[in-house]
């Protein structure tokens, strides 16, 4: 398997399963902060995409109380709009800026 395959590979457990997370949840939560807390410097659709598939794991994880859960699941659709508007350009925004 080449190098990028295996990154490909890698990329897709980890949005979907992640490390460990079948035995730590609350390793999801945790990689959802970090990289939340990366987003404004990179503003990557492939960033915010990782954002929604962590999401989307911390909502479907019934070992996490309902509120997180519910608020997980909330957000996977905003965090995949961040992705598909950041693959569209930014017509001329400055990315530095914050709104």
């Amino acid at each position: 398997m080449s190098a990028h395959a295996s990154s490909a590979t890698w990329r897709k457990v980890a949005a979907t399963e992640g490390p460990e997370y079948d035995t730590h949840p609350e390793l999801a939560l945790a990689a959802v902060l970090q990289l939340l807390s990366r987003f404004p410097a990179r503003r990557s659709p492939a960033l915010a995409q990782a954002i929604a598939g962590h999401f989307r794991v911390i909502g479907s994880d019934r070992r996490l109380s309902a509120c997180v859960r519910d608020c997980a699941a909330r957000l996977v659709a905003e965090w995949e709009a961040y992705a598909v508007l950041g693959d569209a350009g930014d017509g001329g925004h400055d990315p530095r800026a914050l709104h």
